[in-house]
């Protein structure tokens, strides 16, 4: 993923509503990642019953946070950046690099499906705080490119995890738009 510039990314989750992160429930997001340090993440919350948008996008090194209550952009403190806890370029490379065990699950014309395990304190980049089991990984690597473009990630994650069968969670991570020109603009101009 080193020749990658950048890219978009799809996190949903099965057999689980999300991923709780202090009071809110991450349940999926959508993200756009420049070259340029810029990024954009649209996502939905669950709070208890209710479902709250939000979003967090980064240019020229300031950070806005769509707040899920107004639905209008607002300049983040200094401290706070999606960056300082939430970085999918090095998530996704921790994917690839922290897989054990890799075997071949099956091999189509397009892509190869690799199946392994890693701690899933690998994800951190991706959601923060982690338990520290292993967790069984399956990745799509397209075959032309070489790009990882899927991975689903089965197991749990973290504490607040609380399916019935554990083994069935999945969190689904689909990645497109690789080295194709974005534009991420201040939202308040």
């Amino acid at each position: 993923m080193k020749s990658v510039s950048s890219f978009e990314f799809q996190l949903s989750h099965k057999n689980i509503s999300g991923t709780r992160i202090g009071d809110l429930v991450f349940s999926k997001a959508t993200g756009l990642i420049s070259d340029n340090n810029s990024m954009f993440i649209e996502a939905k919350f669950l709070f208890g019953n209710l479902t709250l948008s939000g979003g967090f996008l980064t240019v020229d090194n300031i950070t806005f946070f769509l707040n899920p209550l107004t639905q209008k952009w607002e300049v983040t403190e200094d401290s706070v950046t999606p960056l300082s806890f939430f970085d999918p370029e090095k998530g996704i490379e921790k994917i690839l690099s922290s897989t054990t065990s890799p075997k071949f699950r099956s091999n189509s014309e397009k892509y190869w499906n690799i199946e392994g395990s890693m701690p899933a304190s690998s994800l951190s980049n991706l959601i923060g705080d982690t338990s520290d089991n292993n967790v069984e990984i399956i990745v799509w690597i397209d075959k032309d490119s070489l790009y990882l473009t899927r991975a689903v990630i089965f197991g749990q994650l973290n504490g607040y995890d609380d399916s019935v069968n554990i083994n069935e969670i999945q969190r689904i991570i689909d990645i497109s738009r690789f080295n194709e020109e974005i534009v991420i603009e201040n939202p308040l101009n």
